[in-house]
């Protein structure tokens, strides 16, 4: 039978099911996205203190607007989240978003205060959000408001659904905004949505710690959570 037009296919489930899918399948982590998670807070806040008793983390891909009172409820239960920092200019985000950009910057402190594992994605689009001062100021966000350790994913965008009429941000355009990140200070930095390797090294040594091939990782070197060449502490949730 046919899909209906604008519907998403997929299989109900509660969130004893979920979990226990997650247990089945040795998954060590549940991720909740696609869409936006604070629209079925209820469901996945079920799920992820179902899944926090059974010893599985719970990871949040957001766009991170929501209400701080949310976060307080939800972080006992909340092991990470990606927070999409879409840009950084307030025009941008209610010409394109229909919502504000400080709202979001407020929920990512908050997720900082709360102990919350945090990472930051932008994805650059041409025209839209890649002017480098641009790039430069949302940098800085993250360095001096959320740290240094924080990880800043900066992501290639391409032609697609309802905005096909931009080109493919340029290899170049990342670099680019890969350099200003790290000149800002930041230690982890990583192009996202491009062909080969997405690395970590230590930001001390600069030996290879983790190497990546798409979404699999190829090695790992890290030891206890610190660099084994030279002792470093490397910040993440690291599993046995």
């Amino acid at each position: 039978m046919p899909r209906e037009r604008g519907l998403i296919s997929g299989t109900e489930a509660s969130p004893e099911q979920i979990v226990a899918g997650a247990l089945a399948s040795g998954c060590q982590s549940i991720a909740y996205t696609y869409t936006e998670p604070t629209i079925f807070f209820e469901y996945a806040y079920d799920t992820a203190r179902l899944a926090h008793e059974a010893g599985i983390a719970n990871v949040y891909v957001t766009n991170g607007y929501m209400t701080s009172d949310m976060l307080e409820a939800f972080h006992p239960f909340l092991d990470a989240a990606n927070v999409d920092l879409k840009a950084f200019r307030e025009k941008t985000y209610h010409r394109y978003v229909g919502a504000g950009l400080k709202p979001v910057l407020e929920s990512m402190k908050v997720m900082k205060r709360l102990g919350i594992w945090l990472e930051v994605t932008t994805l650059v689009i041409p025209g839209l959000n890649d002017d480098p001062n641009e790039l430069r100021d949302a940098a800085k966000f993250v360095a001096q408001e959320l740290g240094v350790d924080v990880p800043w994913h900066i992501s290639r965008y391409y032609p697609s659904y309802q905005m096909v009429d931009l080109p493919p941000t340029p290899l170049d355009t990342l670099e680019d905004a890969r350099q200003i990140g790290l000149e800002e200070g930041l230690r982890y930095v990583y192009l996202g949505n491009v062909e080969g390797e997405t690395n970590t090294t230590c930001y001390q040594c600069g030996r290879l710690l983790i190497r990546r091939q798409g979404y699999w990782v190829a090695e790992n070197h890290i030891q206890d959570g610190r660099c084994p060449y030279c002792d470093t502490k490397i910040a993440g949730v690291w599993t046995a």
